[in-house]
């Protein structure tokens, strides 16, 4: 990554922490000067400005690249957002297998959300043949872990309650 990618993403997120409106172009131009370098964090950063249209107009697209670049690097949560916007079909083609996989890849990280949406997956059949046992187990270690929709879940009903997207 190199120390001037770091000086960079350091100088964004010190105008960062003091926001102030006037600041949000400088801070993107530094996120993006960092990112073009290669820094995990800012391109993760800038993929959270890109998709939710801060300084700039949203760009999912941009967005879903970016998180394509730092989950390559490594970055779990850049993994777990790509793994969303392909099931959602949100700045990429809609690839629910691909979606899946990447859920699986986060779980296996460690990544507690990622455990709830394999099992939501298996559950439903999304990009993975429906495995109702399996995602039963995976839905129990991830109340077991005290992730709060799966307990929820527990509570109500038999298996979980946010229903999958449908299919266009």
């Amino acid at each position: 990554m190199g120390e001037a990618a770091e000086a960079l993403y350091q100088r964004a997120q010190r105008l960062a922490t003091t926001y102030r409106e006037r600041n949000v172009p400088h801070i993107l131009a530094l996120l993006e000067e960092a990112a073009a370098l290669g820094h995990t964090e800012a391109l993760f950063e800038l993929a959270g400005w890109r998709h939710h249209g801060i300084g700039a107009e949203r760009d999912a697209a941009r967005a879903a690249q970016l998180w394509e670049r730092a989950s390559g690097a490594g970055h779990l949560e850049a993994r777990f957002r790509l793994a969303i916007a392909f099931e959602r079909g949100d700045g990429v083609a809609r690839d629910a297998v691909r979606a899946f996989e990447l859920y699986e890849s986060c779980a296996r990280s460690g990544h507690l959300e990622a455990l709830y949406e394999t099992a939501r997956c298996r559950y439903y059949g999304l990009g993975t043949p429906v495995d109702r046992e399996r995602a039963a187990e995976e839905f129990e270690r991830a109340r077991g872990y005290g992730h709060a929709e799966a307990q929820c879940d527990a509570a109500e009903t038999d298996g979980p309650r946010r229903m999958p997207l449908r299919r266009t």
